[in-house]
């Protein structure tokens, strides 16, 4: 924040600083964490170097644990931007440890049968789309005035109506950078660009490991459904480290966090492009109806 408020808004080169006491604490997702505010308040990470150069750098007092950036410009010479944090309050958050929860959020309903659903924000307009996967179809919701409106649709190939929940479902591509539709061992690229339309293949068929991130630890956990049947209400908990599966029942129940009541069988989980929001499908028990709740896992004491 100090950077923010007290930088200029252009592109800077970073550079990351600590001593031998504090060699692990600048992790890949600390530093992750700090580019991606800079960048949300127009600081982009650059390598050129005839940008600014920002330094971070972690120190250490007897009684105090000092983060400093450093931002040198030609113009303006060198700004310096201190943190004290008393090493005493460190020492009990480290010991106290925020442990994520989990916390739903219901965003659609239908009595037609859904078997996977996928939401993102755009960057640079900030709209916030759906994608919803049932009876064959996928469909292509954006938010206005505080409602889900339908912008358009497109049919799987070959998907037929009624395609059973657990055959498949959406999934973000991370290295390829897109959105994917795996139906029966084929895998359909969603065209988002204009009208909504998929392009199928049947190779590479991605492992739709349900992992979640939360801001208070550094590695992902993972998403796990009950092991009930269709008729019993489910719960969605919070694993200890990531595994292979999405909502596999047959996870180890020794590394169980913080978990969410559901009031129906889980039918999916799609994890969303930033890893930090996940999409669950389920059937809801009193109602009759498909449900999508958004699944964020937050910090608490």
């Amino acid at each position: 924040m100090k950077v923010c408020l007290g930088g200029h808004r252009q592109p800077v080169k970073v550079a990351w600083q600590e001593n031998t006491s504090s060699s692990s604490y600048f992790s890949d997702a600390r530093k992750k964490a700090f580019l991606d505010q800079i960048s949300a308040c127009g600081m982009e990470a650059a390598e050129n170097s005839d940008v600014p150069r920002l330094t971070v750098t972690l120190r250490y007092t007897p009684s105090k644990a000092l983060l400093i950036a450093s931002l040198t410009e030609a113009v303006n010479g060198q700004q310096l931007f201190v943190v004290e944090i008393p090493r005493a309050s460190l020492l009990v958050a480290r010991e106290s440890g925020a442990a994520p929860q989990l916390r739903e959020e219901l965003l659609w309903s239908e009595e037609k049968p859904i078997q996977s659903a996928i939401g993102w924000q755009d960057p640079s307009s900030q709209e916030r789309y759906l994608l919803v996967f049932s009876d064959g179809l996928v469909l292509r919701f954006r938010f206005e005035d505080n409602a889900w409106k339908l912008m358009d649709s497109a049919d799987f190939p070959g998907a037929g109506r009624r395609s059973r929940s657990g055959e498949g479902g959406f999934f973000y591509a991370r290295a390829k950078q897109r959105f994917e539709l795996v139906l029966r061992k084929r895998v359909c690229e969603l065209n988002l660009d204009g009208r909504l339309s998929l392009t199928c293949s049947g190779i590479d068929v991605p492992d739709r490991t349900a992992e979640i991130a939360s801001s208070c630890e550094e590695s992902p956990r993972y998403l796990v459904a009950g092991k009930g049947d269709y008729t019993q209400p489910d719960r969605i908990t919070l694993g200890s480290a990531a595994k292979t599966g999405v909502a596999s029942s047959g996870a180890s129940e020794e590394t169980y966090s913080g978990s969410v009541e559901m009031p129906g069988p889980v039918l999916d989980i799609s994890v969303a492009e930033n890893s930090k929001t996940a999409f669950a499908v389920t059937k809801n028990l009193s109602t009759g109806n498909y449900e999508v709740y958004r699944i964020t896992s937050v910090c608490s004491d």
